[in-house]
């Protein structure tokens, strides 16, 4: 009895040493994958798995040439517009008017004008049999000026939805000469002043402004607000 115990426990045991050498070498076979897999593989500087093995990937990108004269720097401007111009007192009539500008930065820019209207009847040589107040000559008005401008707020025109234009309003503070009834006056301008680009090179100017002099013509001394507004093209070059 006690020989047959020894034998199943000894049968019992050689079977359990068997069984963990089989299993051993293939928990050692994962351990060594393990290893080497760690080994082989290391954290960039963005905290992913990148391999150490893996070869240098050639990245083939397409370099602009950029030719630095084919980059616009029109800061000159030359415009011309046409409008109405309504002298007070003496009603509405056409205006004509030419500009010359030089572009200081993206945003300030320094513009000398001339232009010229013609004056007609004051209300008093309507309702009256008077003779004429001004001569033909002296109603003739002439202006002459330097404004300084500002481009307030560039923008964009959309026509349809798949076409726009570049657009700018912007201010101008200036002064300068009115010649009228005989006399020159010192005048202030103010104006506001859209522009739309119809290419790189050519705008599309709309523009309301304010002559401003003082002046006696009627016999009573005031200070005169002439009311413009134009419309017209201007070139840069």
């Amino acid at each position: 009895m006690e020989i047959r115990f020894q034998r199943i426990l000894l049968a019992t045991s050689l079977s359990l040493l068997i069984s963990i050498g089989i299993i051993t070498p293939a928990k050692a076979d994962q351990s060594v994958d393990f290893v080497l897999f760690n080994e082989d593989t290391t954290n960039d500087a963005s905290g992913n798995n990148t391999s150490l093995n893996e070869s240098n990937v050639d990245v083939d990108v397409d370099r602009r040439t950029v030719l630095e004269d084919i980059l616009d720097n029109e800061n000159f401007e030359l415009g011309i517009q046409f409008g109405l111009m309504s002298i007070e007192d003496f009603e509405t009539n056409g205006w004509v008017s030419a500009h010359f500008a030089y572009h200081i930065t993206e945003f300030f820019y320094a513009k000398a004008r001339y232009g010229q209207s013609e004056a007609g009847q004051t209300s008093f040589e309507k309702l009256v049999n008077v003779p004429p107040l001004l001569t033909d000559e002296q109603r003739k008005l002439r202006y002459y000026g330097l404004n300084i401008g500002y481009n307030l707020m560039p923008g964009e025109v959309f026509l349809g939805r798949d076409f726009a234009l570049n657009s700018v309003f912007s201010i101008e503070l200036g002064g300068g000469t009115t010649e009228f009834a005989g006399d020159e006056k010192f005048t202030v301008n103010l104006t506001a002043n859209y522009r739309i680009f119809l290419t790189d090179w050519l705008t599309w100017d709309i523009a309301m402004s304010d002559y401003i002099f003082d002046t006696s013509i009627t016999g009573e001394h005031k200070t005169s607000h002439n009311l413009n507004f134009t419309t017209g093209f201007a070139f840069y070059f």
